[in-house]
């Protein structure tokens, strides 16, 4: 009868009391007792909106059923007799009086000894219900969307989930007095690429933003992909030197974090340095266009500019991403350059993608990024036995409103915001500082398979290919070291060295010298590595060697070597905007030079009218007039350089 009553709740008449009869009846012939107790028990009442015996079994004791002690137990087999007149809150004194009667009955049919009588008798009256544990809510808002009044079954892991939330909500109450207010964290399995613990923010009840799927800038963290499909295509290897210099792209020249620029840079340096300047000039060379396709491939999709909208400041922040999809494509990364969405439904399925990167390139990338500097304590990790490595990357976004860390493991792949969800900027915010310590956190709470330290090496899809020791691209014969190394098997020909170069000099080697100027016998030709003049002076402004190239006989009616000098700021053709002081008058514009030659005096024209000299640092700044100006630089030497650009503005208002 309980049972019928249950199924649709109905006003207390005869009539329907009657109904309630033949469905008792019904009941009773098609279903055990078993059964009809199973039914009745997942459906009883337990007061206020309690339903059911586990929900009870939680709320008044935060316990499964198959935990509860005698007296739990008794009570919660007495209270959905009246739960509304009877309860822990309404009348505790008689629900202990009919817990204790039913404990006695339970007595006297022998299920325990008196012993266990007196104890239970004991045991308090519950003064409240605790509230639900919240595990992983922003997913099952989700789910709850997605799959209504249907019971969804996840690949959560109730124990890496809890404390997952404990270090998120403890990592954020930290930053908090630094401004910083919201944070969110994904951990997934790598083998599998099932999510096991999903914390959308450190605290639900007051943001019910996910910030896990919502959209932010990249920061640097698409710079891995990048150059993992610059190897495959045979732009760079790990050890080759990448220009880090002043860049200009019409209106747009990139900087570095640290506002310096080294001349040049490995791409491991510069990837494990996040340099922006490297990764831009990269970008450009192979592809804006393809590059933004493969990412669209992998699953990014939250690119929902054109390539051109997003331009090159896409590889530095200029992209929006979220937490769930990065952490994916990382994956990616271990997944041997198969990407494929993470999933939640231990059935779930996804479709893979092409081979995008090869399991070489993946794996030279993953090497690279082991050795990222860790923040705090973790910087020393590789002096500790019990330490283990992982692959990762931080992220800072424009204006420090966004902080990243993504990393992957054998076992584990690991996603990382921190920010705010109003997207408030503080300069703290910074990914090595924010992200970073709570990714290492997480990262060393996770259990480890000693057997998986690190992953495979592809040693089918690499191969030994011989390197330039000096700027890490394809020896030629006029290379004097070299080395060798693995790349990716089927990787494009790799660009060959394209600094050592073959000049003919005198014996004490003083001059440069060819077949117009040379005498018999006292000349002899030697490799140099030879870099363009604004290469340089920044090598020489980072305290490195650059060795200045022997300058050509003065008598020599050949033509004097045009490539010592380089004009680096205006670039050909640039269009310059300058803004107007309050007197209406342009503002100044600098302009930059370098030469191969260190101690060189360089003499300034502008429209062939002298605008005076520079000694070892060549930068001027003048005032110029709207339109189209030529800058013409000449050394002592007569070695000169000149380029054209037009100067606008926009009138005063």
């Amino acid at each position: 009868m309980q049972v019928s009553r249950l199924i649709q709740p109905k006003k207390r008449t005869y009539a329907n009391k009657a109904l309630e009869i033949l469905q008792a009846l019904k009941i009773e012939t098609q279903y055990s007792k078993n059964e009809i107790l199973h039914a009745y028990l997942n459906h009883a009442p337990y007061g206020g909106n309690i339903v059911g015996y586990r929900a009870a079994a939680h709320r008044y004791f935060q316990k499964d059923p198959h935990q509860l002690t005698w007296s739990q137990a008794a009570l919660l087999a007495v209270l959905p007799n009246a739960p509304g007149i009877i309860s822990p809150q309404a009348n505790p004194k008689q629900l202990q009086k009919k817990r204790d009667q039913l404990l006695n009955a339970l007595y006297l049919a022998h299920h325990f000894d008196a012993e266990t009588l007196h104890l239970s008798k004991q045991e308090p009256i519950p003064h409240q219900s605790h509230p639900f544990p919240m595990l992983a809510p922003h997913l099952t808002q989700h789910c709850h969307t997605q799959y209504p009044n249907t019971i969804v079954h996840t690949t959560i892991d109730p124990t890496l989930q809890t404390q997952t939330q404990d270090i998120v909500a403890r990592h954020l109450e930290r930053l908090s007095h630094s401004g910083i207010k919201n944070g969110a964290a994904l951990i997934a399995d790598t083998q599998t690429g099932q999510i096991v613990a999903y914390v959308g923010s450190q605290n639900f009840n007051e943001h019910q933003v996910d910030g896990l799927v919502a959209p932010r800038s990249s920061g640097s963290l698409l710079k891995p992909f990048l150059y993992a499909l610059s190897i495959d295509a045979g732009l760079i290897m790990p050890q080759s030197q990448l220009r880090d210099i002043p860049t200009y792209y019409g209106p747009f020249s990139p900087r570095n974090a640290n506002r310096t620029y080294s001349g040049l840079i490995t791409a491991h340096d510069a990837l494990v340095t996040s340099a922006n300047v490297p990764a831009v000039r990269l970008l450009y060379t192979y592809g804006l266009e393809p590059f933004y396709q493969t990412l669209k491939t992998a699953g990014l999709t939250t690119l929902f500019r054109s390539p051109q909208d997003y331009g090159l400041p896409l590889i530095i922040g200029g992209a929006e991403v979220n937490a769930l999809e990065m952490a994916a494509l990382f994956r990616g990364l271990a997944n041997n350059g198969i990407f494929q969405p993470l999933t939640i439904h231990p059935s779930d399925t996804p479709q893979k993608t092409p081979q995008l990167i090869s399991p070489g390139a993946c794996h030279l990338i993953l090497n690279s990024l082991r050795d990222l500097a860790r923040p705090g304590s973790e910087y020393y990790w590789h002096q500790y036995q019990n330490q283990w490595p992982i692959a990762w990357k931080t992220g800072t976004s424009y204006g420090h409103r966004d902080a990243w860390a993504v990393g992957v493991s054998p076992q584990w792949t690991i996603a990382v915001w921190v920010g705010n969800f109003n997207g408030d900027a503080t300069p703290d915010l910074i990914g090595s500082r924010c992200a970073g310590p709570l990714f290492f956190d997480l990262f060393n709470s996770l259990p480890k398979d000693p057997n998986r330290p690190w992953f495979p090496t592809p040693d089918a899809d690499l191969a030994t290919i011989t390197l330039c020791a000096d700027t890490g691209y394809q020896a030629s014969d006029q290379c004097p070291t070299t080395t060798q190394t693995k790349a990716p098997k089927y990787q494009h020909p790799l660009k060959t060295c394209p600094n050592h170069q073959i000049i003919t000099v005198t014996q004490d080697e003083t001059q440069r010298v060819c077949s117009l100027c040379w005498t018999p016998n006292n000349h002899k030709s030697v490799s140099r590595l030879i870099y363009t003049p604004d290469v340089v002076t920044h090598l020489r402004q980072q305290g490195h060697m650059a060795s200045d190239l022997p300058t050509h006989k003065p008598d020599c009616p050949a033509q004097l070597d045009q490539t010592a000098i380089q004009i680096v700021y205006p670039t050909p053709n640039a269009h310059l905007y300058l803004p107007r002081d309050f007197d209406g008058t342009l503002q100044n514009v600098v302009l930059r030079v370098t030469h191969r030659d260190k101690d060189r005096t360089l003499y300034w024209y502008v429209n062939h009218h002298y605008l005076g000299q520079t000694h070892t640092t060549h930068i001027k700044a003048t005032t110029l007039p709207e339109g189209w100006h030529t800058l013409e630089v000449v050394d002592e030497m007569g070695q000169r350089d000149q380029t054209r650009f037009y100067i606008a503005s926009k009138q005063k208002s």
